[in-house]
């Protein structure tokens, strides 16, 4: 009998000006797909779980958001949970707070906006197992910089045969304080309503507005300036990241060989549930 099961994250990303900075609206979709062959074994060994998206960003409002782990064979009995009508609790400093629902396994509150330094604990009751995790909302990066706030980018010049590249400008250097070993991530945003690109794309897509690094507990970071695909002003976005989180990314799903879950801080389920903080830095880059 053959098993396989496929874990896809995808992330998208969108951040927003917050305390004279930027902040951010940071989301990741969960998917997970099992694969088992048809038996009452298989049937029975198929364990209904939720899957816990929550990403606790510091001046930004509590979102949830709850989905199901869904077996490949649709003959498997699932609980009779509706998503919509769960108790969803965050509990932190001596509180209780009820997540209200807003439909489709998502669970907001307008209100209730995370601190620094707090810990905070999900919990909630799914198929009469108790769900839960805890995070904490890290501190802002300290000493966020860069070594130019400009570069001046020619795109290639596709006149000539073959094609000219023109010459690169030096990397963006990004630095900042890491004395505890911590996890960080940079991502990089054009804020464009309609950004120009900076070489011809012709008739095939052109390239996404945005790219990051992979979280590193590095201080440094530097942006090779090919990666700009767009003229105009970008967010520098530096991400400091709880562990759990850097895990979950850097999970790269399993195989037949490796029939283990993904990564997850979720008990009694899967998914994330994890508290982010960032500090941004603004770059123009212009046509020479």
């Amino acid at each position: 009998m053959n098993k396989s099961i496929f874990f896809n994250r995808s992330i998208k990303m969108k951040q927003q000006l917050q305390t004279g900075l930027i902040g951010l609206i940071f989301g990741i979709s969960l998917m997970l797909t099992l694969t088992s062959c048809e038996t009452e074994e298989a049937q029975l060994a198929f364990n209904d779980i939720p899957v816990v998206e929550s990403y606790l960003i510091q001046t930004k409002p509590v979102s949830v958001k709850i989905a199901r782990k869904t077996p490949y064979d649709y003959n498997v009995a699932l609980s009779d949970e509706n998503l919509d009508l769960l108790q969803v609790k965050i509990l932190y400093n001596d509180q209780i707070r009820l997540i209200p629902s807003v439909g489709n396994g998502e669970y907001k509150d307008a209100t209730f906006i995370p601190q620094e330094g707090v810990t905070y604990k999900l919990e909630f009751e799914f198929n009469n197992q108790t769900v839960s995790s805890s995070t904490e909302i890290l501190s802002k990066p300290v000493n966020y910089k860069q070594s130019v706030s400009q570069i001046n980018m020619a795109g290639i010049d596709f006149s000539t045969r073959p094609p000219t590249r023109p010459a690169m400008p030096d990397p963006v250097k990004l630095s900042w304080t890491n004395d505890d070993n911590s996890f960080y991530m940079v991502v990089i945003e054009n804020m464009e309503t309609v950004p120009t690109a900076i070489n011809d794309y012709g008739d095939k897509q052109p390239p996404g507005r945005f790219f990051r690094n992979a979280p590193t507990q590095t201080n440094q970071y530097e942006i090779p300036s090919m990666q700009f695909q767009y003229y105009g002003r970008h967010r520098l976005i530096l991400y400091h990241l709880n562990a759990d989180y850097a895990a979950l990314y850097n999970d790269t799903g399993n195989s037949s060989q490796n029939l283990t879950n993904p990564t997850t801080n979720i008990e009694n389920g899967l998914g994330i549930f994890t508290g982010i903080n960032a500090d941004t830095l603004l770059l123009n880059v212009i046509k020479p």
